[in-house]
């Protein structure tokens, strides 16, 4: 008879061949591989010059999955933060539902920027431009463009207001044939061969294809997914009740709503909703 240990050894091992078939048919509009793809700071650089037309942009510093804590109301993790040589901060969000996508978060995702940017009693002319960037699965402002740019304006004069702030939508929908259309195309590759850009293709080969980047793939994989148990200890629930809690999140799942609004229903964080949710579509 096999002790404990060998047993949850081997409950590890199974877990990490679902992981890896998974990992297989990722893309990178898939959340959990697009953070792993971007941890190549060059991908986002790369993303950031074609979605500006900016060949010559320089991402200097970068946070994914940037925790902004908000006393007064609602937080917000934003998938990516990065800034450039000019000092321009961007929040780069893959968005596979619409409702992740609403005019009304992306005008929260500017709030919070603004709001974490300036020193006290630094002056407000020291606000940089500040870009939001959804890339949507479906094309959610419904124009049939593969991008929308959103600028404040001064409606009686037709101007733009200039108070530096701006909204992008990019539709990974559309793949045309230009350069932006061939990295909506790359987007939603699962085989790194069959992609244009030659520095995503190798972050995605090395994470598909190479021991080292399936392994960091799959430590990702089981921290979001071992997360769930350890939050309904922090939380200090029993484990029926951890039980329910999963149960719920996989009910609401199937009925298509949105994991932001299931993570704000069962009060559990939304990288543990969609850590069972990835679990048990694994299964």
């Amino acid at each position: 008879m096999r002790d404990g240990r060998a047993l949850r050894l081997e409950g590890i091992e199974e877990r990490y061949e679902r992981y890896k078939e998974k990992i297989r048919n990722y893309t990178i509009m898939d959340d959990i591989f697009m953070r792993n793809v971007l941890k190549e700071q060059g991908c986002t650089e790369y993303i950031l010059q074609v979605i500006m037309n900016q060949k010559d942009l320089q991402v200097l510093e970068q946070t994914l999955q940037k925790d902004y804590k908000n006393l007064q109301g609602r937080s917000a993790i934003l998938d990516c933060v990065a800034r450039d040589e000019r000092a321009r901060q961007f929040n780069v969000e893959i968005q596979g539902d619409n409702e992740g996508a609403s005019p009304e978060r992306a005008r929260y995702h500017s709030c919070l920027l603004d709001m974490n940017i300036l020193s006290p009693r630094e002056p407000f002319t020291g606000l940089p431009e500040t870009y939001i960037i959804f890339i949507t699965r479906n094309d959610v402002l419904g124009y049939d463009r593969i991008i929308c740019h959103i600028t404040r304006k001064v409606e009686e004069e037709g101007k733009d207001f200039g108070d530096g702030s701006h909204i992008i939508y990019v539709n990974s929908k559309k793949r045309e044939d230009t350069e932006l259309g061939k990295l909506m195309h790359d987007l939603h590759c699962k085989e790194s061969g069959e992609m244009h850009s030659k520095i995503l293709a190798s972050r995605v080969r090395e994470l598909k294809e190479t021991e080292k980047g399936v392994s960091e793939m799959c430590r990702d994989m089981e921290e979001i997914y071992g997360e769930g148990m350890e939050s309904g200890r922090l939380l200090g629930l029993e484990e029926g009740e951890r039980k329910k809690a999963r149960e719920t999140v996989l009910s609401l799942a199937e009925l298509k709503m949105p994991e932001e609004q299931i993570s704000q229903i069962v009060k559990m964080p939304l990288e543990v909703v969609q850590g069972w949710i990835e679990e048990s579509l694994a299964i």
